[in-house]
């Protein structure tokens, strides 16, 4: 290196340039095919998921004659279906494949949401509610997972915050189409909480089957990559995972040793008690955002429109915090400032609640603009210090179920009544952020201390422990993003 004349400097610098010009062509071909199909499924996904909120602004509980207890289980049977099968989801979608795994989920749960606009009475709601958790349970963690078998760890952070961005524009839809039911009313002699469901639920079913017919499930396996394309592909996934992905690329090989690494992996149990939180605060906000409308004295159908805005601001923060983290390759201080954020935006609920409608507003955004940039930003950092393609799938799936603890309990604390959310709601969604946030103070800490260790193994330490059968990201080489 150090006889080098300024010719092969020259030379080198042509070649790295032409390298990175490649890289981009092939992760702008990635985009164009890849983004755009998996934001639609997950527009499809989430309307569903922030509907309920907008029927309780219908005559749904009245038509129904559900009590207060029945409407808030209907919200938590849900999340509970989730809960538990979140990691049998995660297996599955490993055995299936992603491709497999996803159509089917798309088909069930547009069946299932059609069923919800012709249920009669609380048991029916409660079951379909239930059924629906548990076919959807490894949907967001089969497409988390998925962009790893496409973009180094660096390009995921963008790509699933532009993902993220889709999963609440997907709320900005909703209540439009709320909006639009509202005047559906008596057309085809249903009501207008039925048509909520319909709307939603109708397109689901078609998506599922153009997902098995146009989403590929590996680089090796498409058409639309020639082969010098896949080869580039896999290399650069290969050299940008290094010893953390070991095993065999494949969407549907499981390592059942990789599963039992999910479970004895204490840095695992620390993301879940930030997910707690992140979900927790999020479902408070979504569930109850069209009650903290109609608490605002705006009528039915201004309640719909006015949570739209929200949805919208925070897409924008949302890509904002992605660029910035995926620029600097950072995530714990960006998650703890976007939280500190929607703390500040609770605070502010909390105490100019009698400023009126515009204060208010205002710090409603800042609360969604904050909580839900936080949550794109923690599933790109987990993805991104997971090693292993089952251990992956399988961490994101029970982060996933385990979030679902906060939206569980948030109905019962929130209740289902059309009224203005408390203080003291707006005080439990905070601590659910303030949780979080001390807790990805902490992990950041760890993940410090880990890196530093492995930096200074002895020899036969290191020896040790890089002879440990598929590794993953316990490989002594690896060193955790921060």
């Amino acid at each position: 290196m150090g006889n080098q004349g300024p010719f092969d400097m020259v030379i080198q610098e042509e070649e790295i340039t032409r390298y990175q010009r490649a890289v981009s062509r092939l992760i702008g071909k990635l985009d164009r095919r890849l983004i755009p199909f998996l934001a639609l499924l997950e527009i499809a996904r989430f309307g569903f998921q922030v509907a309920i909120g907008h029927a309780l602004l219908t005559t749904f509980k009245s038509d129904l004659n559900l009590t207060i207890e029945e409407n808030n289980w209907t919200t938590s049977a849900f999340f509970i279906a989730y809960l538990i099968f979140a990691i049998p989801s995660s297996l599955i979608l490993r055995l299936l494949g992603t491709t497999r795994y996803l159509s089917l989920s798309l088909i069930s749960w547009g069946a299932i949401t059609i069923g919800m606009a012709f249920v009669t009475n609380a048991r029916q709601v409660i079951i379909l509610r239930f059924f629906l958790g548990m076919v959807i349970a490894g949907y967001f963690p089969g497409i988390i997972t998925y962009f790893s078998l496409w973009y180094p760890k660096r390009e995921q952070i963008m790509r699933i915050a532009i993902f993220c961005t889709a999963t609440f524009a997907s709320g900005a839809l909703v209540g439009i189409l709320a909006y639009a039911s509202s005047k559906m009313n008596g057309i085809a002699n249903l009501k207008s909480w039925q048509w909520l469901f319909l709307l939603p639920g109708l397109p689901v079913i078609p998506i599922g089957i153009m997902t098995y017919l146009a989403l590929g499930s590996i680089p090796e396996t498409v058409q639309w990559l020639d082969n010098s394309e896949k080869q580039f592909l896999t290399n650069l996934l290969r050299q940008d995972s290094g010893m953390a992905n070991s095993e065999r690329a494949s969407d549907s090989l499981l390592s059942w040793r990789q599963v039992w690494y999910v479970f004895v992996d204490w840095r695992m149990y620390l993301y879940a008690t930030i997910i707690i939180g992140d979900l927790g605060g999020i479902k408070c906000l979504m569930t109850s955002l069209p009650s903290i409308m109609k608490g605002l004295h705006y009528s039915i159908e201004e309640a719909h429109l006015m949570t739209i805005i929200p949805y919208l601001i925070s897409c924008f923060t949302i890509l904002l915090g992605g660029y910035s983290s995926s620029r600097r390759n950072e995530h714990a201080y960006h998650h703890a400032f976007f939280l500190c954020l929607g703390i500040l935006g609770c605070i502010l609920m909390i105490t100019l609640e009698e400023r009126g409608k515009l204060v208010m507003y205002v710090s409603v955004c800042i609360a969604c603009c904050g909580t839900f940039s936080a949550l794109s930003i923690l599933w790109s950092w987990l993805t991104n210090n997971v090693g292993g393609n089952t251990k992956r799938t399988v961490a994101v799936g029970m982060m996933s179920g385990i979030g679902q603890i906060g939206a569980i309990i948030q109905p019962q604390v929130f209740g289902g009544e059309v009224k203005p959310v408390s203080r003291r709601d707006h005080t439990i969604a905070s601590g659910f952020l303030v949780g979080a946030l001390i807790m990805t103070l902490i992990l950041r800490y760890c993940l410090i201390m880990e890196n530093r260790r492995r930096q200074y193994l002895s020899d036969d330490d290191y020896n040790r422990e890089a002879a440990i059968e598929e590794p993953c990201d316990w490989h002594p080489d690896n060193r955790y993003v921060l």
